[in-house]
Formats: C-alpha cells, sequence, structure tokens
C-alpha cells in the first residue's frame, strides 16, 4: 500500500446578521481538532492521517427571545471539545465521533434549559463535517446543508430535515411548491428541542481540487443552487469566495442571518508541493 501522504486543506468561514434581523443566531467553527486551536476566519493547514484532523461546522440557531444564540454556540463549543477530547478515536472512526459528538451536543443544550427555564423553546440546526486526508465525514441535524464543487458541479451532501422535505418524498409536494409552501422552514428535528435526536451521518472521498461549502439556509434558502455553484466555483482565494457567497445573499433580501464556511481540499505531492486545483 503506498503511504498515504499529508493533505493541505484552505478554510475560510463568513457570517453576517442580514438586512432585517436584529441578532446573529448562527454560528461556525473552524478547528484543529489534535491541537484544538481555532481558526477565524480563514486558515491554510497541513494535516496527515495520525492527526485528528479539522472540523468544519454551521449551526442556526432558533428561538428568538428564547435564546437561539445561545444553544447555536453551546452546540457549536461542546462538538468542538468533545472531539478533540476523543483524540484518536476522531481518525480511527470519524462517523462514530462525530454522531457522538452532535448527540453530546443536544444533551448540553437540554441541560442549559433545565438550569435557565427561560431558555426553553431554544434550539439549533447543526451540520458539521470532520475532514481527513482523502475523506469528508458529514453529520446534519436540521436544515443547514453541506456541499461538494467537484470539476465544477455542485453536489449535495446533505438533505434538509423539515416538513416541506417530508411531504417532498411523500409525493404531498412538487418540487415548485416547496417554495412557496407556508410552513416550509418547519424542521422535523433540531438539537435542544427533545431528548433524542437522529443525527444523518455520511461519509464522501476527497480529491485534490474539491471545494466542501457548508452553509445556513441565509445562504441556501435565498439564492438558487447555481448562484452557489457560480460563486463557490469563481477564482480567488476563499476569503474573496466566503464574501462573494455572502453578498449575493444579502443582494437577494438578506432576509435571515448568513453563514459559510468554504474549504479547498489538496493533496501534497511526493516532490513536497501541493496540489490543489486538480479536479477543478
Amino acid at each position: 500500500m503506498p503511504p498515504i501522504l499529508p493533505a493541505i486543506l484552505r478554510i475560510c468561514g463568513a457570517t453576517d446578521i442580514g438586512l432585517e434581523r436584529t441578532d446573529n443566531e448562527d454560528t461556525f467553527v473552524i478547528a484543529d481538532l489534535t491541537s484544538g486551536k481555532v481558526s477565524s476566519p480563514c486558515a491554510e493547514v497541513a494535516i496527515s492521517l495520525p492527526d485528528s484532523g479539522f472540523l468544519l461546522l454551521v449551526c442556526d440557531g432558533m428561538g428568538g427571545a428564547a435564546a437561539g444564540d445561545v444553544a447555536s454556540r453551546i452546540a457549536a463549543e461542546s462538538i468542538k471539545q468533545r472531539l478533540i477530547d476523543a483524540g484518536g478515536e476522531v481518525s480511527a472512526h470519524p462517523q462514530e465521533a462525530l454522531g457522538d459528538a452532535v448527540l453530546t451536543a443536544n444533551r448540553a443544550i437540554l441541560a442549559e434549559v433545565r438550569v435557565h427555564p427561560q431558555t426553553r423553546g431554544m434550539g439549533t440546526t447543526c451540520t458539521a463535517a470532520i475532514v481527513l486526508p482523502g475523506m469528508l465525514t458529514v453529520a446534519q441535524v436540521g436544515d443547514s446543508r453541506g456541499y461538494l464543487l467537484r470539476a465544477g458541479k455542485l453536489w449535495s451532501l446533505t438533505k434538509d430535515q423539515s416538513l416541506a422535505e417530508q411531504l417532498l418524498d411523500q409525493g404531498v409536494l412538487t418540487p415548485e411548491q416547496v417554495g412557496t409552501f407556508p410552513l416550509r422552514h418547519v424542521l422535523v428535528q433540531a438539537l435542544g428541542t427533545r431528548t433524542a435526536v437522529d443525527p444523518v451521518i455520511t461519509q464522501y472521498s476527497l480529491l485534490p481540487g474539491d471545494r466542501v461549502l457548508l452553509c445556513s439556509d441565509g445562504l441556501h434558502g435565498t439564492i438558487s443552487e447555481a448562484d452557489i455553484q457560480a460563486g463557490l466555483g469563481a477564482d480567488g482565494d476563499l476569503t474573496d469566495t466566503t464574501s462573494m457567497l455572502v453578498k449575493r445573499a444579502l443582494a437577494a433580501g438578506g432576509q435571515d442571518n448568513v453563514t459559510v464556511v468554504v474549504a479547498e481540499y489538496g493533496a501534497v505531492r511526493p516532490d513536497g508541493a501541493s496540489d490543489l486545483r486538480q479536479s477543478r
């Protein structure tokens, strides 16, 4: 078996309150799971297989006066710390480690509600990803999304856990009706809203040049996937990419908080050079 070479990861995140909200209930995390160092908003790093990899995360809190921003921050911090504490188990068993971290976050939010009853009703979506050489593991609760851009084509990595999506699957709604369905934002599960949650965990291969996007519905609920594909695939560094995606959402109305995390994956060649754009 050939040796597994280190991977290069470029990452950038951005969040904006939007044009109509008074609070930003979104939270994002970019964290080295070996050192625990948090990078915000942008970083370029090299990781190798024995390392625990990198955590990318977007949480979209809900509850307004019931402290949706608190729920998203608790979930983000809980997941990050749980994975850091797990050490080598993350790279050995990423699906199990990420699933356990998400369930721990759910318990942490519920514990906060017990201590502070005035926060009852708060909750948060969560889409979290662990990046390891050649592999991406994604966990989702709610309707924050994950996308992969490969060779210029956008692929969805997640499926909204919403009433609208459920009715679409059942044939009650057509794809054309989803956008105007009055209960389209109602979620079938979110962290902190009940004791039992069932995160959907999936795993994907990564190739040099792949770009990964995690985002709140302030982006994907405002602009089309064609616009997301164009913005994610535009030339320029990731600072420009994240800024452009946020600006597109604001230009389209900016009715909600908008948060994006973008990562570009590449391998280190035997000669020591990085290969980031081979597949784009």
